[in-house]
């Protein structure tokens, strides 16, 4: 029986009780995903937003960032739909995307369900969207497949590269393939010493880095193997003040570490249990996605869940000297 897609497991789902009870050819695919609240089909948005409605200055920017919202389904429309309110309420050109874009699917079969239909408020209205790739969009390189899957996504969202940097305003951002082959793993130096060039060359007033794996988190996948050790370094030398990922999903914030603060926003689609470590601030396994707004030398976030609950809210102040 050849593979069914998202939407043919969930119609086959809604009939085929009294198949899974005799043991039907279905079982193996469906049984693991009926329970799925990732899954449920959701309505897609019918917002309709004020076009390229963000303020534009040199020294202002107002930007989202959100992980990890690959299903298409209930949950990740509910999560895109508050993004679309808070655009409403404080209109940004910019989503910072922390990765794992695609779930259950190859990106070009499913890129409509998972990002068009969720996102279509926020496209309409000329929001720009830049992708840091995740462990799903790629299967961490493992094979040529895997490399083609996160060309295709690169390719979809128009993204330039798997590394790269662009300027809005007053922020400079560095986008990293944070997946062991490409920044942890053996061959890592190339992506190291671009990243350390690219943070000595940065002359703008606020630099954060995107990246899908987390240096610290206190999620269920905890803090990625080796991150700590090799990045923690640099970002602390070349001065970042913001460092985004995803990869677990919930929300937490660290207390600046070595004058870097670090916030996993992974709550795009679905939902793991989150504790403390000795670096956790705020910490919630919530569905939602940060809202920022940068005004000169003063930055501020506040991860806004689903239902338009305010989890947390913190502030940075820009660092002397820049």
């Amino acid at each position: 029986m050849p593979p069914l897609n998202r939407r043919q497991l969930l119609a086959a789902g809604l009939g085929a009780v009294g198949t899974l009870a005799a043991g039907g050819g279905l079982t193996g695919q469906l049984w693991p995903l009926l329970g799925r609240e990732d899954l449920l089909p959701g309505a897609e948005t019918r917002l309709t937003l004020p076009a390229r409605a963000w303020p534009q200055a040199a020294d202002r920017l107002t930007f989202a960032a959100v992980g990890d919202t690959g299903s298409g389904g209930r949950q990740a429309m509910a999560v895109a739909e508050r993004m679309a309110r808070g655009y409403r309420q404080s209109p940004y050109g910019l989503v910072t995307h922390l990765g794992d874009l695609c779930y259950y699917g190859r990106v070009e079969d499913r890129f409509d369900d998972v990002f068009v239909r969720p996102m279509r408020p926020l496209i309409d209205a000329g929001v720009r969207f830049e992708l840091a790739i995740g462990n799903h969009d790629g299967a961490l390189h493992h094979s040529d497949e895997s490399l083609a899957e996160i060309d295709a996504e690169l390719r979809l969202l128009g993204t330039p590269a798997r590394t790269y940097t662009t300027s809005h305003g007053p922020v400079d951002f560095f986008y990293l393939d944070s997946s062991a082959p490409g920044l942890l793993g053996e061959e890592s130096s190339a992506q190291l010493e671009w990243l350390d060039d690219a943070l000595a060359s940065s002359v703008n007033q606020w630099k954060v880095v995107c990246m899908h794996h987390p240096v610290y988190s206190a999620g269920s996948h905890g803090p990625t193997p080796g991150a700590e050790d090799v990045l923690a370094p640099v970002f602390a030398r070349r001065a970042v003040d913001l460092v985004l990922t995803g990869h677990d999903h919930h929300y937490e914030r660290t207390r600046p570490v070595e004058g870097v603060t670090h916030v996993v926003s992974g709550g795009g689609c679905k939902t793991t249990p989150v504790g403390r470590s000795r670096h956790t601030v705020a910490a919630a396994s919530a569905l939602q996605y940060l809202h920022v707004d940068v005004v000169g030398d003063r930055l501020t976030g506040r991860s806004v869940r689903a239902d338009g609950i305010v989890l947390d809210r913190f502030e940075l102040r820009a660092r002397e000297g820049r």
